[in-house]
């Protein structure tokens, strides 16, 4: 009975760290013109795990652990490598979101991608989103007329990915 009750208990404990992770998925752009989604104008500081796929309409600005920044656009499809940020547009001029994924070797669930997307594809390119995805902490500074948000990276466990 009593290993009943400490597993039990355990599960309980696991379950309010769960809850503590906000999960933050959007596609850009939104619904609403000039309006972040939703998700990311509900975003609170903490740990967040994100998972943001952007349209060719709102390709993000990516730097490179060497400064230079990558060609706008996808160029092939798969994940981009060397990324120090990657600076989003959220499609609302009072929400400001850089995302740093930190190091592939300490941060391996963080991952800047071009994914496949048909929908998107034109006579010069077979079409993509870019997505951002990973475990994060959210902090936000206000600035005149809007909410800048900085996502640091935190190790996946962070977010209890792979429990």
């Amino acid at each position: 009975m009593r290993m009943t009750i400490l597993l039990l208990a355990a599960a309980c404990v696991v379950e309010a760290a769960r809850a503590d992770v906000q999960k933050i998925q959007a596609t850009l752009p939104g619904n609403e013109d000039f309006e972040a989604p939703e998700a990311l104008q509900d975003m609170q500081e903490g740990v967040i795990w994100l998972d943001l796929r952007m349209t060719p309409q709102l390709e993000p600005s990516i730097e490179r652990l060497d400064g230079t920044y990558a060609d706008e656009g996808c160029n092939g499809h798969g994940p981009v490598d060397n990324v120090k940020s990657v600076g989003i547009r959220t499609g609302s001029n009072h929400l400001i979101l850089d995302v740093r994924p930190g190091p592939q070797d300490q941060y391996g669930a963080n991952l800047v991608s071009c994914d496949y997307a048909p929908t998107y594809s034109t006579d010069f390119e077979p079409g993509h989103v870019t997505r951002v995805t990973g475990c994060y902490f959210a902090h936000a500074t206000s600035i005149p007329t809007a909410v800048w948000w900085i996502l640091n990276p935190l190790p996946a466990d962070a977010c209890h990915y792979g429990d």
